[in-house]
């Protein structure tokens, strides 16, 4: 999921358009715990007729939107080229794993340094960082073209993306009878030592387990703990592994990699 995050200096679908317009409101939250007397709130909180021509004028005084996210380049440097190319006002990208982008901004916020003015990465890891006490509750125009399931009950941050995770397999290696019809089917044992697995997918893991109900979902993963799957860190080297034939099958890959 991608979400949104603090700032500290002053200053696509229904989904991209939402995070375009999301982007619009650089000073989202303030990374501390003080963040309820930051001095951008009537900024980012802002509900006026003249919302966006406020929030425009504040940003380019700035100049420059610093982002700190884990989305893969391929998406988001098109969508940070449109933006700069709609408003006039630069971006400065930096794209890392999630679980990089939250060490970063923990370790930034600690320190006092308060670099960046969006936070855009998964679900749990925006938890993570809700629970440090670095967002702040923000509004966007664009909320309306949201699902319900898009915003935490806290409303500290928001989804702008969904990750969709999927089966993928190499077909050299795995014959057209043997390709699983079901997670479950991946514990049967002839998929010892085949199955690939991404190390950070928690979400996964958890959304598995709810699915299926706990007890059943648990009893999958000891069975499918017993075929020794392969772990890997990272989606992209997983689906390359995948491709050069390194490992048959990968339970976790998200749909664009595969």
């Amino acid at each position: 999921m991608k979400e949104r995050a603090p700032g500290h200096r002053p200053g696509r679908r229904q989904f991209h358009r939402a995070a375009m317009g999301l982007v619009l409101a650089p000073f989202v939250a303030r990374a501390q715990p003080g963040a309820s007397d930051s001095p951008h709130r009537d900024i980012y909180s802002y509900q006026g007729a003249d919302r966006d021509a406020r929030i425009a004028a504040e940003a380019k005084k700035q100049g420059q939107v610093v982002i700190y996210t884990s989305l893969n380049l391929k998406d988001s440097v098109p969508i940070t080229e449109a933006f700069e190319k709609r408003t006039g006002i630069k971006t400065q990208l930096w794209r890392a794993s999630s679980e990089k982008v939250v060490q970063r901004a923990v370790t930034e916020a600690r320190a006092g340094r308060f670099a960046c003015d969006i936070l855009e990465t998964n679900g749990p890891e925006m938890e993570a960082m809700y629970r440090e006490k670095l967002l702040d509750p923000f509004y966007s125009p664009n909320f309306k073209d949201l699902p319900a399931a898009a915003f935490p009950k806290h409303r500290h941050y928001v989804a702008d993306r969904f990750n969709f995770f999927t089966i993928g397999y190499n077909t050299n290696l795995v014959k057209p009878e043997e390709v699983p019809k079901a997670y479950a089917d991946l514990a049967d044992p002839r998929w010892s030592g085949r199955v690939g697995l991404e190390a950070g997918d928690i979400d996964w893991f958890g959304a598995m387990v709810k699915s299926m109900g706990e007890d059943k979902g648990l009893a999958f993963f000891r069975k499918l703990a017993d075929n020794k799957p392969q772990i890997r860190t990272g989606h992209t080297l997983m689906a390359e592994l995948l491709a050069s034939g390194e490992i048959p099958l990968v339970a976790t890959i998200y749909n664009h990699n595969f």
